[in-house]
């Protein structure tokens, strides 16, 4: 490829960037040889790559989306910053189950949800930073069996009234 096709690519995504993240950008599209991922319309293809480029190549938001579909859960930008490593264990494996067919079961996506806001709340309190928590009754409790709220609180309108 040319540089003419990187600059290209670079202009076109990103807009005019500084020198250094150019040649940056540059260098490690070259290192990829003829697999474009970053000009890939695959979220899952972008999220596999990017997760192990350090050198973001894609609008962070085509990122973000590609990595929830690989790990098949939400990804909290918390997460990149203080679970950088532990992300890309998960997605190793989430990789091995792609592969060999086997999903992540909703117990398994839960429990990543609840320690990845452990994590958030643990950091915030070694660091002295502030940390809301809005603990939520559990919704199933609270449902019929055709899944309708029969709680009567709406959580917003009337905060007071609850029972």
């Amino acid at each position: 490829m040319t540089n003419k096709y990187y600059d290209s690519y670079i202009k076109r995504t990103f807009g005019e960037v500084p020198a250094k993240n150019k040649k940056n950008l540059v260098e490690a599209m070259k290192r990829y040889e003829d697999n474009h991922w970053w000009e890939s319309t695959d979220s899952l293809t972008i999220g596999m790559y990017q997760l192990f480029e350090p050198t973001l190549m894609v609008p962070f938001d085509k990122f973000h989306e590609g990595l929830e579909k690989l790990l098949d859960r939400p990804v909290f930008t918390h997460e990149l910053g203080i679970n950088y490593e532990g992300l890309k264990e998960e997605a190793q494996l989430a990789l091995r189950r792609l592969k060999t067919g086997i999903g992540t079961s909703d117990e398994q996506k839960a429990e990543a949800v609840r320690r990845s806001i452990q994590m958030l709340e643990d950091y915030c309190q070694r660091t002295g930073k502030k940390f809301l928590k809005v603990e939520l009754p559990n919704e199933r409790e609270q449902r019929d069996d055709k899944d309708v709220d029969t709680s009567g609180y709406d959580g917003w309108l009337n905060p007071n009234d609850r029972n």
